[in-house]
């Protein structure tokens, strides 16, 4: 079978700086990837890597078995959900994902604005649609983003730490999102160091270390059965620091 995309040997720098180092990663359809490391592991250079958002130094990313060479094939079948929402703020909710579907999409102003409130209902925002992004919690907008992003109907979902900002009423309410539209079968990488969230949905999890993916197995043999001493001590940082 032919992954849904595809990772081969990628290398990336930022000057002397070596941030990917060789970085092989199939996903399938409808898998959902935890990506997880320690800070500067290169997660997020990862996927933005992989959603067309930066070049990569070496290496080739497929999609569907194809070579991707235009970033805008990528940016148009990769959504991406960032950590500081990147909301437009003059916009009210629903414009949000209106303008948006009316101007990449080509939509009318009737089908966009059915779409929008089809996406907002999914996200549980429908009460907010003619409210303004500032003044919604911290959860409310990242919810509005994941709209925003599946409002292009990209075949993945990619979310670079999506509740690092969040509390965690707040992170709930984001994560409980994730995982309806996992039940729906939509393919997802997340970046993240909220363990605990991601056991309840992942199907794999990947483990960084300067660059390279140490592992990559499902949450139990991840989390519960390797022998990876790096990834060991990762995890045992992660569960001290949420004492």
């Amino acid at each position: 079978m032919v992954a849904l995309i595809e990772m081969r040997d990628v290398k990336k720098s930022f000057g002397e700086n070596v941030v990917l180092d060789g970085i092989d990663l199939e996903v399938e359809q409808g898998d959902i990837v935890a990506i997880i490391g320690s800070s500067g592991s290169g997660k997020s250079t990862m996927v933005r890597c992989l959603a067309g958002l930066e070049d990569v130094r070496s290496g080739k990313i497929f999609l569907r078995g194809e070579e991707i060479t235009d970033r805008n094939r990528a940016v148009g079948s990769i959504g991406m959900v960032f950590q500081n929402f990147n909301l437009f703020p003059h916009y009210t909710v629903e414009e949000n994902i209106i303008k948006p579907l009316r101007t990449v999409k080509k939509m009318g102003a009737g089908q966009a604005k059915e779409k929008a409130e089809e996406l907002l209902g999914k996200v549980r925002l429908s009460e907010a649609a003619r409210q303004y992004p500032s003044t919604m919690s911290g959860g409310q907008k990242q919810r509005l983003a994941i709209a925003r992003a599946l409002a292009m109907n990209p075949e993945i979902l990619v979310f670079d730490e999506p509740t690092s900002s969040l509390d965690p009423e707040l992170a709930y309410e984001v994560f409980r999102t994730i995982k309806d539209l996992a039940a729906e079968g939509q393919t997802m990488l997340i970046v993240t160091h909220q363990i605990n969230a991601v056991r309840h949905f992942a199907t794999r999890v990947a483990f960084l270390d300067s660059g390279k993916i140490e592992a990559d197995g499902t949450c139990s043999e991840i989390f519960e059965h390797s022998d990876n001493q790096k990834l060991k001590q990762f995890l045992a940082m992660v569960e001290y620091d949420a004492l």
